[in-house]
């Protein structure tokens, strides 16, 4: 029993229990017993953060100048979220919840380690560096195989233009001159010989033909005629 300022106070420990559960715990006080009077008014909870300590105490008149009062001092267990506390007060009974720390969410990393990841890193750069730099060759091969490609068709279209534009001045030689170009005929140099025209082959090729075809009948003929004097003349002499 304790006096101050002409107040007469009755101290005693109220029953309380702690549920510890995975997620939350859970303080509950238990002032029924103590006698009727206790209300939300006469009880206070605080929470010492710099020890984590739980502190719940209350005091009521009783009578005259004769007190009740009680004061628990707990730690709050690991795990619980300080800042989280909450407590009420109901049918004589007071219950603390401390809930647990909402456990950080854990990124999971699929493929190689870090250490893995930064022997690593030094080779995807330099392979980059690679595959940028073969780019550009193919893409400056190409750029000369399209300038040589350009340069060869120009050369062959401006060869074939100089080959038609020759035949077109050069005259074409005929059947009266002998197959001879002008610049042979004036003997001013080892011009190219042309050979006889197609045609004044072919002729020349029948007009032997018939010749030949003409000696062979009249030979013919010849034998024919011989052939009946002679027998005209043995059969009747």
């Amino acid at each position: 029993m304790d006096s101050t300022d002409g107040r007469v106070f009755e101290d005693f420990v109220p029953p309380h229990t702690m549920v510890r559960e995975p997620a939350t715990h859970t303080l509950t006080v238990d002032l029924s017993a103590a006698g009727a009077g206790y209300r939300k008014e006469h009880i206070r909870v605080q929470m010492v953060h710099s020890h984590r300590r739980l502190v719940v105490r209350g005091e009521r008149p009783v009578a005259g100048n004769r007190w009740s009062r009680f004061r628990l001092e707990l730690r709050v267990p690991d795990g619980c979220d300080a800042k989280a506390i909450h407590a009420r007060f109901e049918n004589g009974v007071v219950r603390v919840t401390m809930p647990g720390v909402a456990p950080e969410p854990v990124q999971v990393e699929t493929g190689l380690s870090p250490q893995a990841k930064t022997a690593a890193a030094p080779s995807a750069a330099q392979d980059q560096k690679e595959a940028a730099a073969a780019q550009q060759q193919d893409g400056d091969r190409a750029a000369r195989g399209g300038g040589v490609e350009d340069e060869a068709e120009k050369k062959d279209e401006a060869a074939a233009a100089a080959q038609k534009q020759e035949m077109r001045q050069r005259p074409v030689s005929s059947p009266k001159d002998g197959g001879h170009d002008p610049d042979d005929a004036q003997g001013g140099g080892a011009g190219e010989v042309t050979a006889a025209s197609p045609p004044r082959q072919g002729f020349g090729f029948l007009h032997d033909r018939r010749r030949k075809m003409a000696t062979t009948v009249l030979s013919v003929v010849l034998v024919l005629i011989s052939l009946g004097i002679y027998v005209k003349y043995s059969l009747w002499p």
